[in-house]
């Protein structure tokens, strides 16, 4: 039998009131405490206390069902002593005397212990002589223990009362300790306990025997170890105890049930008041009530009722019918409004319920949703809008509102959810102006994602509002959003796009940008001028920075037009502002906890990091912006800074996670899938170069028929020039690279301009290959791409090399540090390559002869110590001759020295 823990003085009580027994000093003892205190193991743990002193034991328990049963609990108890004749229903005392008799017989042979479990639930018959033998102890030797469950509509009843009443000793068995509690998880778990696992299921089941015991079985059916023992236990359902504690409550008077279902429906609010009035309970009824829960042992100790743990709560609600939840949550969200607590309180409740058409429910829900997102909490706050389009009219302005709402939270997660819910929201909105309104929320990010039917609502918005009357001022936000959405590059075709510099003229000399409707489309025609090439980047850069100065850096810009600006800047190498601002606006996001936000930003900086060269960095934060989870929600053509990441800096892995992710969508717009250039950089990296080139010319005969003319924008041309040359097609790729300079000059921007030019000087042989290079270096002296600077140093430094020109170790050099520093160690190899080679070949020549012997020596095998004696100088002489040489000669150690030895021909005499 398990041992007992906590309960000494109550079984050095019942073991004196055997002893008396035993001396002829019967008595009765009452054992009393709330559900699951641990009354029944109490009991039986007296049985073999009294056969350890000579005495016999009688035991019985009520049962509930059984209560009608008459005599059904007697008959029980004395079962042992009783002949083979049933009892019969008794109809005056006789039998009581005769009963008593039997009883006083046996207990003369020995003393007697008689055990009855569950007193409130024996039948009124067992009762009567209960009570009869109860004013008869005195003088027997008889110890008769009693347990009542405190709480229980049957201990109230006046037979238990003249029971109970005449006790010599009523024992309420209390929760246990903190040392009780550790030592039971001790006894279950062993070298396994710790006292934090102890303190987190002390705590957990406030010390009551009965959540402890079923507590610890759950832990061990786990089998875990647990590295949070509080959140382990915290985490437990205690599903066994369910119908256990359905049934202690099914038993109680409608009030009692009526307070516990208030109680589990308001989640223990902290005002008794509330649940008062929910349970509708008077002040005296709710007292009545919470003592009734408490002595059940159902409450936690403390001046507010809360149930003692949450299976109680789980309990409540499984015993309530569906109709009965229904009218609760919904009476609650009432009370909750009407006493004006929280918006989210009462949303909470109507969350819970099934169905509520009322409007004033609608309202309540809104309300919450707003306040969910002031607390930055945009999915809470989409659930409460959810739930509002149950309850709301399949069609009208009101349903159309809600989604419109709606869209505006999800899009800060969900933004699948969020296009879908803008398209129904603009099939159910009456007026053109409305509809332009719900246009104008799309974000244009998302449109290139967008199903055609998608972008011909937007169209039409267009058109009716084209239709209508001229609007000024404020009324003509909603149309300029409109067309920038129509004007996008996701969405606009060749005309439209070419057509964005007119426009933009039309605009005037200084086009308004005092509406962010007026900034959105002045930033969508700059960008559409931008890829399209009708402007110059001196052209656009002054007005991109001025659109840039009005906005301030949040988070929420990646719902416009606006990341098309950072574009544009990148494209003119004008990225002095607009990196500040970016780091800015992704900080609040970080704050805000919103990832679609933070992705979209991070594809911005993505592709900033990558225009600086700063391959290392971009890298990260392209495999971050997967992380994110964007490419679940965001269009391929929204995704081309992380597509050039993973061509520019051939990471295998961001490649194959495109591949993945976008391998089997259908694309929709005119902008040209840059899942093609994925594709080819795929097959460049295993080598399949014919492939990798098919893949960048379809590419490039798509842009050019979406009129993307622009290298700055996607080089596309220089791609596939290298891939010409790598392939033994020098003419075809000069054809490519000519036509790509003529254009990045028109241009103007240094990076895009220093990169066809080293591309055109990689293509041609000669001086004017290495002028090219040189005029490339010279170019790129102005560009903030570090790593095209690299890449033309290192070019410049392999062609001098070969010319045998002194200059090529500084632009190798450079070269190398510049790729290391901008995260290409592929680039810093080749250019270490090249520096290695040119020491070896002109190393030697370089060496003062103090420091070729010292070297040769070395080269040799011989130690500092032992050069150092043979050439009678110091070893610190020996050590500076040695760095010299090793610089010179590009070597890291020995061992590299050791490779060209043949280049040091031993010597011997006294360095100079």
């Amino acid at each position: 039998m398990a041992p007992l823990f906590d309960r000494q003085r109550e079984l050095a009580a019942l073991t004196a009131a055997m002893e008396a027994a035993a001396r002829g000093r019967g008595s009765l003892l009452v054992v009393t405490g709330g559900i699951g205190t641990g009354r029944t193991a109490l009991l039986r743990a007296l049985p073999a206390l009294a056969r350890q002193r000579g005495g016999q034991v009688l035991s019985a328990s009520g049962a509930l069902l059984e209560q009608d049963l008459a005599l059904g609990v007697v008959g029980q108890l004395l079962e042992p002593l009783l002949s083979e004749t049933a009892l019969e229903p008794p109809h005056d005392t006789r039998l009581f005397a005769e009963l008593l008799e039997l009883v006083t017989e046996f207990g003369a042979r020995g003393p007697l212990l008689m055990l009855l479990d569950d007193l409130q639930w024996a039948d009124t018959a067992s009762l009567r002589w209960l009570g009869y033998l109860a004013k008869r102890l005195a003088n027997l030797r008889v110890a008769l223990v009693v347990a009542v469950r405190e709480g229980d509509p049957g201990a109230e009843e006046p037979r238990i009362h003249e029971i109970t009443d005449r006790a010599a000793l009523v024992l309420r068995l209390g929760p246990l300790s903190a040392a009780g509690t550790a030592a039971l998880v001790a006894e279950r778990f062993g070298q396994l306990a710790d006292p934090a696992l102890a303190a987190a299921c002390h705590e957990a089941g406030a010390g009551n025997p009965m959540l402890l015991t079923a507590t610890l079985a759950e832990l061990v059916k786990a089998g875990e170890a647990f590295a949070d023992p509080a959140e382990a236990v915290a985490g437990l359902r205690l599903r066994s105890l369910r119908e256990r504690l359905i049934a202690a409550l099914r038993a109680q008077p409608q009030p009692v049930r009526d307070l516990a279902k208030a109680l589990a429906v308001l989640d223990d609010h902290a005002d008794p008041d509330l649940v008062g009035r929910l349970a509708g309970l008077d002040e005296t009824g709710w007292a009545e009530a919470v003592r009734v829960l408490r002595r059940l042992g159902l409450l936690a100790c403390g001046p507010v009722p809360r149930f003692v743990h949450r299976c109680v709560r789980e309990a409540v609600e499984e015993s309530m019918t569906p109709v009965e939840q229904e009218d609760i949550r919904l009476s609650a969200a009432v009370l909750l409004h009407d006493g004006g607590y929280p918006a989210e309180q009462a949303a909470a409740q109507l969350l819970a319920a099934t169905s509520c058409r009322d409007g004033w429910a609608i309202e309540i829900l809104r309300s919450a949703a707003t306040a969910a997102v002031r607390r930055a909490a945009p999915e809470e706050a989409a659930r409460y809008l959810r739930r509002a389009l149950l309850d709301s009219s399949p069609t009208g302005s009101e349903r159309a509102a809600l989604l419109l709402d709606l869209a505006a939270i999800e899009r800060a997660f969900d933004p699948a959810a969020t296009m879908r819910h803008l398209v129904q929201a603009l099939l159910l909105l009456p007026s053109p102006e409305q509809r332009a309104l719900a246009v104008g929320r799309i974000p244009p990010a998302l449109l290139g994602g967008c199903p055609p039917p998608s972008v011909e609502l937007v169209a039409k918005a267009a058109e009716e509002l084209a239709g209508a009357r001229p609007r000024v001022g404020a009324d003509r936000e909603p149309g300029l959003r409109v067309e920038a959405r129509l004007r996008h590059a996701a969405v606009a075709g060749p005309g439209l796009l070419a057509g964005s510099v007119d426009r933009l003229r039309s605009l005037g000399p200084t086009p308004p940008l005092q509406t962010a409707a007026e900034r959105e489309l002045v930033t969508v025609l700059l960008h559409g001028a931008t890829v399209a090439q009708r402007l110059s980047a001196a052209e656009v850069t002054p007005l991109a920075n001025r659109i840039l100065r009005y906005e301030p850096a949040s988070p929420s810009h990646v719902y416009t037009a606006l990341p098309l600006l950072t574009d544009t800047l990148i494209a003119a190498d004008s990225v002095e502002t607009v990196g500040p601002w970016l780091e800015a606006a992704r900080e609040a996001a970080r704050r805000e906890r919103a990832p679609v936000p933070r992705a979209l930003i991070g594809i911005e900086l993505t592709h900033l990091l990558l225009a600086r060269g700063l391959f290392a960095q971009a890298r990260t934060q392209a495999h971050e912006v997967l992380e994110l989870g964007a490419a679940a929600w965001t269009p391929i053509q929204s995704m081309s800074a992380v597509v050039r990441v993973a061509i520019e800096t051939r990471d295998s892995e961001l490649t194959r996670r495109l591949l993945e992710a976008y391998g089997e969508r259908a694309d929709h717009g005119y902008s040209p899938s840059t899942l093609q250039l994925v594709r080819g950089s795929s097959a460049a990296m295993r080598g399949d170069l014919p492939t990798a080139l098919e893949y960048v010319l379809d590419w490039g005969r798509s842009v050019e028929r979406a009129d993307w003319r622009n290298p700055a924008v996607v080089p596309w041309r220089t791609w596939a020039a290298g891939l010409r040359l790598r392939m033994g097609q020098p003419a075809q790729a000069r054809d490519l690279i000519d036509e790509e300079l003529v254009r990045a000059l028109a241009w103007g921007a240094p990076g895009p301009i220093g990169r066809a030019q080293r591309m055109k000087g990689a293509i041609t042989e000669g001086e004017r290959g290495v002028a090219l290079l040189r005029a490339s270096l010279v170019t790129l002296e102005g560009a903030v791409n570090g790593m095209e600077r690299a890449r033309t140093c290192v070019l410049l430094g392999r062609r001098l090399r070969a010319a045998g020109q002194p200059e090529a170790e500084q632009h190798l050099r450079r070269g190398r540090e510049q790729a290391l520093a901008c995260g290409a160690p592929w680039l810093a190899d080749r250019a270490a390559r090249e520096l290695r080679e040119l020491a070896q070949s002109l190393g030697p020549a370089t060496l003062t002869r103090a420091e070729r012997r010292v070297a040769a020596l070395a080269a040799h095998g011989v130690s500092n110590k032992e050069i150092a004696t043979k050439l009678k100088v110091s070893t610190r002489a020996v050590e500076k001759h040695l760095t010299q040489a090793y610089r010179k000669l590009d070597v890291a150690g020995r061992a590299e020295l050791a490779a060209v030895a043949h280049l040091l021909p031993s010597e011997t005499g006294t360095p100079g």
